[in-house]
Parts: C-alpha cells; sequence; structure tokens
C-alpha cells in the first residue's frame, strides 16, 4: 500500500486514536477516514485495516467502495472469503480486475471458505482460477487435523519435516495445539536457513509458554529480520520482543535498523520502565472499580464460587449479590475504597442449561450497567479460549489488565492495543484458581492500604512464602519482566509522538 501523505501537526494524536478505536464499533467507514490523520505510517495503516475488516464484517457495499484505496495493502487477504465475496459483488461489474484480484488474495487465505463457497462465484469469468488457487492452497493437511492426529498417535511427529513443525507451530491456536506444537519444537532440529516468518512464530510460542530453548545464535539472529517486510511489521516485533529474553547475547545486532529494529534493540538494553504500579491511577476520586470476567463453562463456576469464598468471611469487604451479579466493596481505611463486579457464570455445557445462552449475555450487559464508572482493573478468569469473549471489555481507562488463563502471555497484543496505558499480568503457564485467587487478594489488600506506588518485584517477594511451593505460581510474569507487552508499550508511544 503506497503510504499516505503526513497528517496535519495540529491534530493531537492519542484523543485522535482514542476517537478513531470508539468509532471502530458504531461508524467503521468514518474510522476510516480519521484513521489517514494519524501521522505514524505503521499505526495509520493498522487503523485502516481494523476499520475496513469491521466494514466488510458489516457494510460490503462501504468496504467496496473503499477497495480501491487498500487493494495494495499486504493484510488485504485477511478478509474472510465470505465477506470477500459480498464484497466483489459490488465492484464485479465496474471492476472486474479488481474484484478478481481481491477473490483470489482471500482464497489463498481462506482456501477452505473459499472452497465451500465455490458456487457463489465459479460461473464469473474469472471464478475457476479463484477456485483452482484455494485448490492448491488447501492441498497440504489442515494443522488443526494434524496436531489431533499426533496427540492420539505421538509416532506420527517422527515423519515430520523441521519446517512442517514450523508451520504447525506458527499455525497453532489453541491451547491443546499449542501444548502439542511445542512439544514438537523441543525435539527439533533447528535449522537457520528457514523462512524468518515461521522461525519468529516458533520461538515466540516457546517464549509465551516459558518453555527453554536448544536453538542456536545463528536461528535467532535469523528470526530477527525480515520484520519490516510482513504482513504485519508490528504483530511481528511483538514476536521478537516475547523471545528476546531467551536469546543469547550479541544476537540484536541482527536487527534492521529502523524504527522497530532500534524499539526491538533498545528492549534489551533499557532498563524496564514499569518497575511499580502507580497506585493513586486506580483510584480517581478513592475509588478503584474493578470488573471480573468469569466464563459459563464448568472451570468458570467453580472459579467464581473459588472468588467468592475467599472474600466471604473478611470483615473488611461486603457483598451483595443478585440473580445476574455480585458486587464486593472493600475498604481499610477512609481514603480508598475498591468495588468488585463480577457476573454469576451459568455451566453452559450441562444439558440443563442449552437453552440460557441469552440468559448469560444478559449477565455481563447487567454488570456493563451496573459499573458506576469505567474499571481501572479488569480480570479474565477462564481458559485462554475464552479470552476473545472478555476482549470486548478492555478499555484504555484501565491501568492493570489480569489474565488468569493458561498461557495468557500469549494475548499481549491484544491487551496493550486495547488498554494502552495499563500494566498485565499473564501467564506462561497454567493459570490456577487457588494461585489467582490468593494473588488478587493480596494485590487488593497492598491496593487499600497507604503506599503510593507498587513495586512489583517487592510484591512478587512477597508472595514467595506463600506460593513459591507453586510450580504455576512460577509462569506468572510480572509487567516489568514482560518484554512483549513493554516493547508495544513503548511503541505506542513513539508512534502517538510522531513529527
Amino acid at each position: 500500500m503506497p503510504p499516505l501523505p503526513p497528517a496535519p501537526a495540529i491534530v493531537e494524536q492519542t484523543p485522535l486514536l482514542d476517537q478513531v478505536r470508539q468509532l471502530l464499533e458504531v461508524a467503521p467507514r468514518l474510522a476510516f477516514e480519521k484513521a489517514a490523520l494519524l501521522r505514524d505510517p505503521l499505526l495509520r495503516d493498522r487503523e485502516r485495516r481494523d476499520a475496513f475488516l469491521a466494514l466488510a464484517r458489516a457494510h460490503p457495499d462501504q468496504a467496496a467502495a473503499l477497495l480501491p484505496q487498500v487493494m495494495e495493502a499486504r493484510w488485504i487477504g485477511r478478509v474472510h472469503f465470505a465477506q470477500a465475496l459480498d464484497i466483489a459483488w459490488f465492484t464485479v461489474r465496474d471492476q472486474p480486475a479488481l474484484s478478481r484480484r481481491f477473490l483470489l488474495a482471500s482464497a489463498l487465505r481462506h482456501p477452505a471458505a473459499a472452497l465451500r463457497e465455490q458456487r457463489q462465484y465459479v460461473d464469473l469469468p474469472y471464478g475457476p482460477a479463484v477456485r483452482e488457487a484455494a485448490q492448491a492452497a488447501a492441498a497440504g493437511p489442515d494443522p488443526g487435523l494434524l496436531l489431533l492426529q499426533i496427540r492420539q498417535n505421538p509416532a506420527l511427529a517422527a515423519t515430520l519435516a523441521p519446517v512442517a513443525v514450523l508451520r504447525l507451530a506458527v499455525a497453532a491456536a489453541t491451547e491443546e495445539e499449542r501444548v502439542t506444537a511445542s512439544a514438537l519444537l523441543r525435539n527439533l532440529d533447528w535449522d537457520p536457513m528457514e523462512d524468518p516468518a515461521l522461525l519468529r512464530g516458533a520461538l515466540a510460542l516457546l517464549a509465551e509458554m516459558g518453555l527453554p530453548c536448544a536453538a542456536p545464535a545463528s536461528v535467532f539472529r535469523r528470526a530477527l529480520t525480515g520484520i519490516d517486510d510482513a504482513e504485519d511489521p508490528l504483530a511481528e516485533a511483538v514476536k521478537a520482543a516475547s523471545f528476546l529474553a531467551l536469546a543469547p547475547p550479541g544476537v540484536e545486532d541482527a536487527l534492521p535498523a529502523t524504527p522497530l529494529g532500534r524499539l526491538l534493540a533498545a528492549q534489551r538494553t533499557v532498563p524496564a520502565p514499569q518497575t511499580t504500579l502507580a497506585v493513586d491511577e486506580l483510584f480517581p476520586d478513592g475509588l478503584c472499580l474493578q470488573r471480573y470476567v468469569f466464563h459459563n463453562d464448568d472451570d468458570g463456576v467453580e472459579s467464581f464460587e473459588s472468588f467468592l469464598a475467599a472474600y466471604a468471611n473478611d470483615p473488611n469487604w461486603a457483598i451483595e449479590r443478585s440473580t445476574a451479579l455480585v458486587h464486593l466493596t472493600g475498604r481499610l481505611t477512609s481514603r480508598r475504597r475498591i468495588e468488585i463486579f463480577a457476573n454469576i457464570p451459568v455451566d453452559l455445557q450441562l444439558p440443563a442449561n442449552a437453552a440460557r445462552t441469552a440468559e448469560v449475555r444478559a449477565r455481563q450487559a447487567a454488570v456493563t450497567r451496573a459499573l458506576p464508572g469505567p474499571p481501572s482493573v479488569l480480570v479474565h478468569r477462564g481458559h485462554d479460549h475464552h479470552f476473545p469473549d472478555t476482549r470486548p471489555f478492555l478499555r484504555n481507562d484501565a491501568r492493570l489488565v489480569f489474565l488468569g488463563s493458561c498461557y495468557g502471555m500469549s494475548n499481549v497484543e491484544d491487551v496493550v492495543t486495547r488498554c494502552r496505558r495499563a500494566q498485565m499480568i499473564a501467564t506462561r503457564g497454567i493459570g490456577a484458581t487457588a494461585v489467582n485467587d490468593t494473588f488478587l487478594r493480596a494485590l487488593n489488600r497492598r491496593l487499600l492500604g497507604e503506599e503510593s506506588a507498587l513495586d512489583w518485584d517487592e510484591f512478587w517477594s512477597t508472595l514467595r512464602p506463600v506460593l513459591g511451593g507453586s510450580e504455576h505460581f512460577q509462569a506468572y510474569v510480572p509487567p516489568n519482566r514482560n518484554g512483549a507487552a513493554r516493547f508495544l508499550a513503548a511503541w505506542y508511544r513513539q508512534a502517538l509522538s510522531a513529527p
């Protein structure tokens, strides 16, 4: 995509970005236009991408009108094929060449969907070409199915070439797939000549799961190249930031002399800026609002009951319960008060609860209405695959985000992108209910005290006598030791101050 002209310098970038993000949900066409005023080219392109993808889902006619402006973008294939087909119907008559290129790009990225929908386009002049491209892209084995087969029959792993293992690691999406792929990587014969994008994805997977890596320095050096040429340079840079802590000294000289490369290199030499949490920022007007999001399965119900029991007999906390939510209020002094709002989950896996889907959505809506303002703390309690359901509650007002799920480090980009001012606590391994409850209660006790800043290293040291014996606690990562989040926050600071 050709670079856009520089935006006027008079536009304040931080409020502009916040406005673009808000418009994405209600007026994506206007968000697309407003994003052009962002001065940093990478930030501008990402926001226009997100606005176009939102339009593709909701308003294909408007997306079709913008298609000539974005057709050269490296991310254009991200549009799901069913949505691309809807958009193409508005361009097939007047701009058939553009429509053909667009469908081909989406078919290569979403071959299974393109093959399912072939009856909708095969009679178009270029329909057979789209189908052939989808068939070629779908020729290999489905990664999710292959990882499932390996879990059922581990001997299959011995038949895989190293490049196939790397592709599986990059494609692994669910918690089970990531565990299986990471086990394959631990026995991999690393080749520094492989595609840098595959190496980045594999190394990032190991780093996010807190696993050791036997790759030689040459592999790390290779993985740090080509970032700026990727489809999504920032996402690739976040992957690099996540595994730099595992890399041998000196490999950062392989990074390019570009803004992303320099920021990544600085991560290894500049001390962590977030060694403390500014407690007063969580307490506007003396009140810290916290939203806990529980999910609707057996694990969510168990976690909720454990969370509630942890406060039930504490005289410093009052609990109010309705049919939809619980509201906890805690204070130790008159200066600060914490209010926690949490939905009451339902185990939708039970056949008796199958018809209660609308009810559980209504319970989350009830929490949103009950909150007297934007929460400064957001807590995700549930499996990692429920994180997309927590994502809509991530707002830029948050100052602390806690992911109590397994392998929460894989969601760094999502969290920091939506909560640029927030610090983040997540896991590289298994998230445990007992650890979450103990950790969060200890954190709230400290927040209700008199100190103006919470030192993360010191706070962690106070937890070790209680949780140090838990192997799961070792996987929890404090904000000042989260390299990927540090990098992404630094990038936003730089992008929003772009001249």
